[in-house]
């Protein structure tokens, strides 16, 4: 009968050290409140990320909620992004939940449900369904790539609805 007790004994105790271990790696190291982030280029300003809350990993990872991000272009507003959540890896910054980008210089508004961001290239896309509206043209697509204040802007998969009215060629 002791044999039984220890044996059972045994994977409780691993159980409650995988628990305990689950709940250090999911809370932050450190969490701040109106945080602000900029990138620089010699003294410039080129964007600025500011968020309501952040909260830092030990892994360098950095969630953020309400990130707002301004890309400067002569020390302009050129573009704004702004969404529920963020999601700082590296140099990719993961936008989700009612994603906006506004561009006053193109004069778009894109919105979607997800938006990468890679902070290197200056690259920004997404996988997931979107809707731009530009120079009052709105065209729904599946993905899209856009570079440097959304001036160049690939779409993949596009989806074009046209009006039921439409007399055929």
């Amino acid at each position: 009968m002791k044999n039984f007790l220890i044996l059972a004994f045994i994977p409780f105790l691993f159980a409650c050290q995988k628990t305990e271990a689950n709940i250090n790696d999911i809370l932050p190291a450190q969490r701040a409140e109106s945080v602000i982030m900029r990138e620089t280029s010699n003294g410039t300003t080129t964007w600025q990320l500011k968020a309501k809350t952040a909260d830092f990993y030990d892994n360098q990872d950095v969630a953020m909620e309400t990130p707002q991000i301004i890309f400067d272009k002569d020390q302009k507003a050129e573009a704004s992004l702004t969404a529920k959540k963020g999601n700082l890896k590296g140099n990719i910054i993961t936008f989700s939940g009612a994603v906006v980008v506004r561009s006053k210089a193109e004069k778009l508004k894109l919105t979607t449900d997800k938006l990468f961001y890679n902070t290197t290239t200056k690259i920004a896309w997404t996988d997931v369904p979107f809707v731009l509206k530009r120079n009052g043209i709105t065209v729904k697509g599946k993905a899209l790539k856009a570079s440097e204040g959304f001036s160049n802007i690939e779409i993949f998969k596009q989806v074009t609805d046209l009006p039921n009215d439409l007399k055929e060629f």
